[in-house]
C-alpha cells in the first residue's frame, strides 16, 4: 500500500522551450504547420501556457514521479518534434530547461 501511495504522488515541472523550426532547403514551405503541430500537441498534453507562444518561448507543465521520469517524457517529446519536422521536410533547434530543477535538455 505505501508504494501505491508513492506512485500517485506527482510532481508537475515547468519546462520552458525556446524551438526554432526551419526548411530544410529554399523549396519548402512547412515550418508554420509543423509549429502549429507542434502547439497544438503542447496545449493538448501539456497545459501550454496561451501568453508564452507569443514570445516564442513555449512554458508547460509535465508532470513526473522521479526525475528520471522528467527526463524520459522532456526526451520523447522532443523527440516527437523532431520526427514532425523531418516528415515535413524542415528540422528543430531547441533550448529547453527547468529552472526549478536546474535541468536542460
Amino acid at each position: 500500500m505505501i508504494e501505491n501511495q508513492c506512485l500517485d504522488k506527482q510532481n508537475i515541472a515547468k519546462i520552458r522551450m525556446w524551438i526554432r523550426v526551419e526548411n530544410n532547403n529554399k523549396f519548402v514551405r512547412g515550418k508554420g504547420k509543423v509549429r502549429s503541430i507542434i502547439e497544438q500537441y503542447l496545449r493538448i498534453n501539456y497545459r501550454l501556457e496561451e501568453d508564452s507562444i507569443k514570445s516564442g518561448e513555449y512554458i508547460f507543465y509535465v508532470p513526473y514521479i522521479e526525475i528520471d521520469d522528467l527526463e524520459n517524457k522532456v526526451y520523447d517529446i522532443l523527440r516527437e518534434f523532431a520526427e514532425e519536422a523531418d516528415c515535413s521536410n524542415c528540422f528543430i533547434e531547441d533550448d529547453t530547461r527547468c529552472d526549478e530543477l536546474n535541468l536542460s535538455w
